[in-house]
């Protein structure tokens, strides 16, 4: 006798595997939408690459503008160094005798003793040049902690103790240079020797007996004695001219950095608008590249091109700077080519920066409030779904606990057919 069955129905199902199957055609809309945030998410990169190189070349040719004020100073003495401020003026020099160095105090003693105070508790005063009296204490009289103690003190005075061919010395030496430098030492029982004296580095300007004048600073270097100049000396010297002239090195090398920056502006496009790219075919973009292009071939408000100035267009859509071309120009006629390079440098200054602030920065910002929407969108289907998928796990348990029940029910009615047969059988036999 066949046993009671139900067909096609088993506990053996797998329902996570049928569930994430189901989940995942669910899913495609929000994976559509992870598609498209991927997307937009690339643009925007692309869009904050170019807004970048942008800035810069805005930046470079701003700083183009404002170069043609840079100078540098010249010494006719090697023992004499010079370099210039923003207030320096090309043109104008000066010539000056090297008096004097600025020199620290050194002043010794020599130890001749166990001791150098022979009353410690005392301990010992440095007056330093403004009167200004400092007191040392001593825990003994030795030259070593006397040493020990002015350089604890921090008064401006350093010591050591010096062993020299005729035995130590204790010497005492300035921390600064000139006369501010200065210091006297009482409480000692032998009083230092000056060995070198504190004085300023000083300069004469002309014979300062008939006219002429000095200038004295506490250290090597002194500023101002031609204005916006700072200049260093090394050595007494005689006639020593310092000359401030224009520094067109220093100009060039902010007209190379304007093409640099053109250039990397350029190739940032190039790349971002090629076969295959983020934005190829982005009619607004590519319309950057031919404005910049552009504003160098069509030359100046004569029509002139820029060659003779060290700019030019290359066959490969880039631009050239020829520092030469540029270096012969500038000393031919400083004024107009000044002029010509700045107006070029106003005019890519401002395309640079109208495109980032009115076509570029727009559309990052077009992009970024695209990608906040769809996140939201794409965090709303994480609710959606995860409800979705307690509903399949709910359905597909209710379903096992059904099939459970069945299988229970279907085990008793075959074992009750089975006892019924036997018994019938049994019957039969009586």
């Amino acid at each position: 006798m066949s046993t009671f069955s139900i067909s096609g129905l088993s506990s053996g199902i797998d329902t996570t595997s049928l569930i994430s199957q189901l989940m995942t055609l669910a899913a495609q809309p929000q994976t559509a939408l992870k598609n498209q945030l991927a997307g937009e998410q690339s643009v925007i990169s692309a869009y904050q690459s170019i807004n970048n190189k942008l800035t810069a070349f805005s930046t470079a040719a701003t700083a183009v503008q404002q170069a043609w004020g840079a100078t540098k100073a010249s010494s006719s003495n090697s023992g004499v160094i010079a370099t210039t401020s923003a207030t320096a003026i090309a043109g104008s020099s000066a010539t000056f005798d090297v008096v004097q160095l600025a020199t620290s105090q050194i002043s010794t003693l020599a130890v001749t003793a166990s001791t150098v105070v022979s009353n410690p508790p005392n301990g010992i005063d440095i007056t330093d040049h403004a009167g200004v009296v400092h007191h040392v204490n001593l825990t003994d009289g030795s030259a070593a902690t006397v040493a020990a103690a002015v350089n604890s003190a921090g008064v401006g005075v350093r010591a050591a103790v010096v062993n020299t061919d005729s035995g130590q010395v204790l010497q005492f030496t300035a921390t600064s240079t000139g006369l501010a430098g200065s210091f006297s030492i009482s409480g000692l029982d032998t009083a230092p020797q000056t060995l070198v004296a504190a004085q300023d580095a000083k300069v004469a300007v002309g014979d300062p007996a008939a006219g002429g004048y000095t200038v004295s600073s506490s250290t090597n270097t002194f500023n101002n004695v031609v204005p916006g100049v700072t200049f260093t000396v090394g050595a007494v010297a005689s006639n020593v001219t310092i000359s401030v002239g224009s520094d067109a090195g220093a100009i060039s090398d902010k007209v190379r950095a304007m093409v640099d920056a053109a250039n990397a502006a350029l190739g940032e496009l190039a790349t971002d608008t090629g076969k295959g790219a983020v934005l190829e075919g982005n009619y607004q973009v590519n319309a950057l590249t031919q404005s910049i292009l552009a504003t160098v071939s069509h030359g100046d408000a004569a029509r002139n091109s820029y060659a003779g100035s060290g700019i030019q267009l290359t066959s490969t859509g880039t631009l050239k700077f020829d520092a030469d071309a540029f270096a012969a120009g500038y000393a031919g006629d400083p004024a107009q080519t000044q002029t010509t390079v700045s107006g070029l440098a106003s005019a890519l200054a401002s395309l640079a920066s109208n495109a980032s602030t009115q076509t570029i920065s727009p559309l990052i910002n077009s992009g970024t409030a695209q990608v906040a929407n769809l996140n939201k969108e794409i965090t709303d289907w994480d609710s959606r779904l995860a409800a979705q998928q307690t509903a399949l796990q709910a359905k597909y348990t209710a379903m096992e606990v059904a099939l459970s029940k069945l299988n229970s029910t279907s085990s008793w009615l075959n074992q009750a057919l089975s006892s019924m047969s036997n018994s019938s059988s049994d019957s039969k036999s009586n």
